[in-house]
């Protein structure tokens, strides 16, 4: 698990992209006896940039803030963007959604997560089969549900709840399907309804990232111009 995370935190440190958060820097605990590197039971700190107005979930949720459909697609657009960079680097996310994106100080959204929002989002993570585990299943693709299989085109799929969560101003996706009987729901056909204030372009367009065959979703840089058509 330590090796995972600071070769996930490297890749990370790598990325350079208006819309993906970069990291700044790690913290490992020196050994007291030897001066080493090395874990001594203790995670080691990531150093991020400050975002100033937090993740956008919660922005999107308080009342005291009132984007648009314009600027909430404009959010979506800048998203598309920062995981169209991460797919041409061949980097799959695994979990997008609202609560793992930030907002810096211009309202600019950077692509994060890379684990740092469970705790805080506990109830949106669901125990996998060996209980230890925790997935976000109510944003993850049919396959990798079913068969663990995960790609830019599982991201595709869960941009497409994300952009659910922007026009719902931030509503829990499936709220009323038990997590167990979730793949049931999904093989059968069905999906998330259409958001009151949603163009149907738009939710066709989201219809689409839910596509049961990955091949048959959109691409992000599709997407992006999908979104700036409807707009």
């Amino acid at each position: 698990e330590y090796n995972k995370f600071i070769e996930e935190a490297m890749t990370m440190h790598e990325f350079n992209h208006p819309n993906v958060l970069s990291l700044i820097g790690i913290v490992i605990k020196r050994s007291a006896n030897s001066g080493n590197l090395r874990w001594n039971g203790c995670m080691p700190l990531v150093i991020l940039p400050f975002m100033k107005h937090g993740d956008l979930l919660t922005f999107i949720r308080t009342e005291n803030n009132t984007p648009t459909v314009r600027h909430l697609m404009d959010f979506g657009i800048q998203i598309a963007g920062g995981m169209s960079y991460l797919s041409n680097l061949k980097f799959v996310h695994r979990d997008l959604a609202a609560r793992n994106c930030m907002l810096a100080d211009d309202l600019s959204v950077k692509v994060a997560d890379f684990g740092l929002s469970r705790d805080v989002y506990e109830r949106e993570y669901y125990s996998s089969g060996d209980r230890k585990a925790k997935l976000p299943i109510k944003w993850m693709a049919i396959e990798s549900l079913e068969k663990g299989i995960y790609s830019t085109k599982s991201d595709v799929w869960s941009f497409g709840v994300v952009l659910w969560e922007l026009l719902t101003r931030g509503a829990s996706p499936y709220l009323e399907v038990d997590s167990w009987d979730f793949i049931k729901f999904l093989k059968s056909g069905r999906r998330l309804m259409q958001p009151v204030y949603c163009p149907l372009a738009l939710y066709r367009m989201m219809r689409r990232c839910w596509h049961t065959d990955p091949s048959s979703r959109p691409t992000f840089d599709e997407l992006i111009t999908s979104i700036q058509n409807i707009i």
